[in-house]
């Protein structure tokens, strides 16, 4: 097995925190595009995108027929509060439910015609792991705040300090399709997974795809809550899921307390193609922030920041590799992934406070069983990537 660390010669970046100014990245010319120069990266805050509120559908038309029964109210509303009772409607705050488990119950005994918004009152909901299948090709479920400007919390702690672990939510779902799920102002913290989206790995036509992250919080994610837990892989995983945006967010304490490398903050995998992740923010964790693995191409990683993250890059690329290892656990072989981009971020240092590389190669670019690339693909693609001139400053 050939492990290959470069750092590549980046353009020059503004500022973003304190008095420590980005510095570029000496490196192999040959291997940069060129690209455009971005200064500053979008506040992790921002204001809500277009989607923010879902316009109702259009009015009836006048003069209608109307014998029948009347349109269904579009988007269809779910309300939750920590005070909420699963044996509710849900359709008013006066009647939230307590679970996103009802949610999807109810979903499923009466399909909807349109989009769904579960709105999520204030507050904390405790040790709540979803299992979730239900999806509308055509249509979104948004899981939203009620108030974007106070983050509902969803905690894996229950009030006494028990931590089991476990994982937030958790779609399974494979048929190829869109799944055209919403993620919106969330705050989950003291999980070992925050969010997987799970296709199949061992076929590309079992997908799925369409999400979207935006906004959210995910704190204390791993084993850092109670060491006694195994160590996780991810916060947000991707398996076989394409066309996904997760923007704006927050990845604060990635953290296993052993085998620290193991995770990664976003961990694309197994033919996950096309997802963009942008103009977050990685503060602190033991595993590089952002793994690609497994033939997972055209991904767009650009404008985050990545302080304090990490042992061997920002980005790194492995795979399982049948011809080094007998411990592989997929039936087919894993394959590099090919023609990603990795642009315009800044790199605030490694977990040990020390110069944070762009990216790192596990493997080689061929191995048994992979078919060849064409001849224009690459690896990756970077441009404009900033190194800060004291790593850790903007912790």
């Amino acid at each position: 097995m050939r492990s290959v660390a470069l750092t590549l010669a980046c353009l020059s970046f503004a500022a973003c925190s304190g008095t420590a100014q980005p510095q570029p990245d000496a490196g192999r010319a040959s291997d940069l595009d060129a690209g455009r120069r971005v200064d500053a990266t979008p506040a992790p805050d921002a204001a809500a995108p277009p989607d923010a509120a879902v316009p109702r559908d259009a009015a009836q038309d006048a003069g209608a027929d109307d014998s029948g029964p009347p349109p269904e109210p579009c988007p269809r509303l779910y309300h939750l509060a920590p005070g909420g009772d699963d044996g509710r409607s849900g359709a008013t705050q006066a009647e939230a439910l307590a679970t996103l488990a009802r949610v999807e119950a109810l979903l499923e005994a009466d399909p909807p015609s349109c989009d769904v918004e579960v709105h999520i009152a204030p507050g904390v909901y405790r040790q709540q792991q979803t299992t979730w299948r239900f999806t509308l090709p055509d249509h979104r479920i948004t899981f939203r705040a009620a108030d974007r400007m106070d983050r509902p919390v969803f905690d894996g702690c229950s009030a006494a300090g028990d931590c089991p672990g476990g994982t937030f939510f958790r779609l399974r779902h494979a048929d190829g399709g869109e799944t055209n799920l919403h993620f919106w102002y969330l705050h989950v913290r003291n999980y070992q997974t925050a969010i997987s989206l799970e296709g199949g790995r061992n076929a590309e036509a079992t997908s799925n795809g369409g999400n979207r992250i935006f906004g959210c919080y995910f704190e204390r994610i791993g084993n850092v809550f109670d060491a006694s837990v195994e160590p996780s892989t991810a916060c947000v995983r991707l398996v076989n899921s394409d066309d996904n945006e997760i923007a704006n967010n927050h990845f604060v304490d990635v953290i296993n307390t052993r085998s620290g490398g193991l995770i990664h903050a976003i961990y694309v995998a197994h033919m996950s193609d096309r997802n963009e992740i942008r103009a977050n923010r990685f503060l602190r964790s033991t595993g590089d922030p952002v793994r690609v693995r497994d033939y997972s191409n055209d991904n767009v990683i650009t404008d985050n920041r990545f302080i304090r993250v990490g042992t061997s890059a920002g980005y790194s690329d492995w795979y399982c590799d049948h011809d080094a290892r007998t411990d592989c656990t997929k039936p087919d072989p894993e394959c590099p992934s090919w023609n990603n981009q990795f642009r315009d971020n800044v790199l605030d240092g490694d977990w040990a406070c020390a110069p944070l590389a762009t990216f790192h190669y596990f493997q080689d670019d061929s191995t048994t069983g992979c078919a060849p690339p064409s001849a224009s693909a690459r690896r990756l693609r970077t441009s404009g990537n900033t190194q800060t001139s004291a790593p850790c400053s903007m912790e």
